[in-house]
């Protein structure tokens, strides 16, 4: 049984912004359902905002979330056209956990990483008739936080912040898979020279067998999103890091040491480009913008920053961008937003040449708290969303799903 689709027009845009969507979505539906009386928090904050997965006409959703009392990770998938999720699994083990990354494999295979006691963990997961957890394996040698998964098609690829001295430092590891255990590979620092302040928050795609890896750098006294790129496929060699965020024009006044940014994400488009998107202060009159930029394998490296969100996001704040891309060339990017004067979704979606005009994800917006949204496109372009929804700033939270089913011409 598939949800019934629901209408898309909103008061707050043109009637044609709904009409020229790329996708039709259906109803949202709840990913768990909290027993009575109970107050859970969840919590979809993966490094990269990799919280949702899509492949083999399974999706499956890892977050992190305090039912039992303790911070754990969780797992729950649902065929694409079945109607409710199946009963989550406990991926982590009896220690606090945090901030989950989730990648499909195929085979209706799901690798999983996130922080336990310190440390950063990885396990696989097969989807069948119940969901069948693999060994676990720890990834970081020291203390670890802020895993993301990338995918090279015949690996796993895994970077994050492991503590060196008094600074976290952006390290990456491939994996090897052998049914459903996990095998270390090469790994090594991003950055060849030792941290002098913090790297944070990494997030990595593959773009012809080379990983890209952008993360949250605090050298200049205060933080800019960095990038590096591997020197040949799979040699866990990179370029030295370059700043992707860019520094505005004219005196740094009010800003300081520079103005903030936070929270980068990336996606490959096609074989050859990929998309970084970040919360970008530098109009610091209005808080944080959504702001991206290029890279293309063989250019001079990530092209000239512009901004993803339109003109009448300007006066509002934006925070938590998520990004999708396909083979095809789609390219979505999605955030949360104050515009409405409640907190929703919004999505734009990269079309002739430009950003499309914003466009409220319908089941995410409304009165209420809509955020933390993790967005992907499974091979036949179709949206998998996930989000948290509150219904007030205070309140306990639910774990919401929407799938948006691409419109064929």
């Amino acid at each position: 049984m598939k949800p019934a689709v629901i209408a898309v027009l909103f008061c707050c845009l043109p009637p044609l912004a709904a009409i020229a969507a790329p996708w039709s979505f259906d109803a949202p539906l709840a990913v768990t359902t909290p027993p009575p009386q109970t107050t859970v928090f969840h919590h979809l904050d993966s490094s990269g905002r990799r919280n949702i997965a899509a492949a083999d006409g399974t999706v499956a959703i890892a977050w992190e979330d305090d039912g039992d009392g303790t911070p754990r990770i969780y797992l729950a998938h649902k065929a694409y056209e079945e109607a409710r999720f199946a009963t989550a699994l406990q991926v982590s083990g009896a220690n606090e956990a945090f901030e989950p990354s989730i990648l499909a494999l195929g085979g209706k295979r799901f690798a999983v990483a996130w922080e336990e006691d310190g440390q950063v963990w990885a396990r696989l997961v097969q989807i069948g008739d119940a969901p069948v957890p693999g060994p676990l394996l720890k990834i970081s040698p020291a203390s670890g936080a802020q895993a993301s998964l990338a995918n090279d098609g015949d690996g796993i690829l895994v970077v994050w912040s492991e503590r060196e001295g008094r600074f976290g430092r952006i390290r990456a590891l491939r994996l090897g898979t052998d049914g459903l255990n996990l095998t270390p590979g090469k790994g090594c620092p991003v950055d060849t020279v030792p941290p002098i302040d913090e790297q944070l928050y990494p997030s990595g795609a593959v773009l012809q067998g080379r990983l890209v890896v952008a993360w949250e750098d605090r050298r200049p006294r205060h933080t800019i999103i960095m990038a590096a790129i591997e020197t040949k496929p799979a040699s866990c060699r990179f370029s030295a890091p370059v700043r992707i965020s860019a520094k505005p024009p004219g005196r740094n006044l009010p800003y300081g040491a520079g103005h903030g940014v936070s929270r980068v994400a990336l996606d490959r488009v096609g074989n050859e480009r990929l998309f970084a998107a970040w919360a970008d202060k530098r109009d610091f009159r209005h808080g944080y913008d959504i702001w991206g930029s290029y890279y293309q394998i063989g250019e001079a490296g990530f092209e000239q920053n512009e901004i993803v969100q339109d003109d009448f996001g300007g006066l509002s704040k934006q925070h938590h961008a998520a990004v999708a891309g396909h083979d095809t060339g789609t390219l979505l990017v999605a955030w949360d937003d104050e515009r409405e004067g409640n907190v929703d979704v919004m999505l734009s979606w990269y079309e002739a040449g430009g950003w499309s005009d914003d466009w409220p994800l319908p089941g995410a917006s409304g009165p209420g708290l809509q955020s933390n949204p993790s967005v992907t496109l499974d091979s036949d372009g179709n949206l998998h969303a996930a989000w948290v929804e509150r219904d007030d700033v205070d309140g306990p939270t639910r774990l919401k799903y929407g799938f948006g089913r691409i419109n064929r011409e």
